[in-house]
């Protein structure tokens, strides 16, 4: 199924956009880039979320995937809510049959609408009925892209009540869109510090990050931030450690994907 000239030639500048932001600011090019896609395909609602696996335990229900970091467009009242007592639910291993079959599909590119992607009797459970039709929200769509064998990320588009079902050529307009934007998904799981980072990075970490990679000066970043130089001088110790770089230079040349 091919993309209209149409869209393929709005999604085409919507890529020149993201390409021409700053690497330092990879959160907005995911607004933009949620929101271009939204526009495109009429939802008024979804989000980016962060999937990692942190174990191989093949008696894990979820294979050892855990939902993390998530970013909402067009946010409902009750999503923060949700997503909270979806991540304790999935952190203890009981999943959703969407949840669940997405994660056995791990490692590869896939773009689905929930339709084809769960059974009938999902839509008379209590994850749908509470999750989805508790918000409003009744028709998903979903385009998941893969980092490496550990770490996805979920790109989704809801229809909200009141609205018709997406359709096959929306869905194709989605994976279009996305597809060739793997070096934009790799700076999104950078800047959270889920990708090539011992560990997760905090709020303030990001920040430095972020001005780091805009390359402002230690004394400019402390200023901005209302730091002593020496605190700031400590997280950019702490942001090389974690991203196993020894300079400036190193981490900009991971965040560029240079080797």
């Amino acid at each position: 199924m091919s993309v209209s000239e149409a869209r393929q030639a709005a999604i085409h500048a919507l890529w020149d956009e993201l390409a021409e932001l700053p690497a330092s600011q990879p959160d907005t090019a995911l607004d933009c880039l949620l929101n271009r896609i939204a526009d495109l395909i009429d939802s008024d609602h979804g989000y980016w979320l962060c999937s990692i696996r942190l174990s191989d335990d093949a008696n894990d229900p979820l294979l050892g995937w855990r939902a993390r970091s998530i970013r909402f467009f067009g946010e409902l009242p009750a999503d923060q809510q949700v997503y909270v007592a979806t991540v304790k639910r999935l952190d203890k291993g009981i999943p959703d049959e969407s949840t669940r079959n997405h994660v056995h599909e791990a490692g590869r590119f896939r773009a689905t609408l929930l339709v084809d992607h769960i059974s009938e009797a999902f839509y008379q459970g209590e994850h749908y009925i509470h999750h989805y039709l508790g918000r409003g929200i009744t028709d998903r769509l979903f385009v998941v892209m893969p980092v490496n064998q550990d770490l996805e990320s979920y790109f989704v588009f809801d229809r909200l009540r009141g609205q018709a079902d997406f359709t096959p050529e929306e869905l194709e307009v989605a994976r279009y869109a996305l597809r060739s934007l793997s070096w934009l998904n790799r700076q999104i799981h950078l800047s959270h510090g889920q990708f090539m980072a011992e560990a997760p990075l905090t709020p303030t970490e990001r920040q430095v990050l972020k001005h780091l990679l805009a390359g402002s000066a230690e004394k400019c970043i402390a200023d901005t931030l209302g730091q002593s130089p020496h605190t700031t001088h400590e997280y950019v110790k702490t942001l090389f450690r974690k991203f196993n770089v020894r300079s400036r230079a190193q981490l900009t040349a991971l965040w560029l994907g240079h080797d």
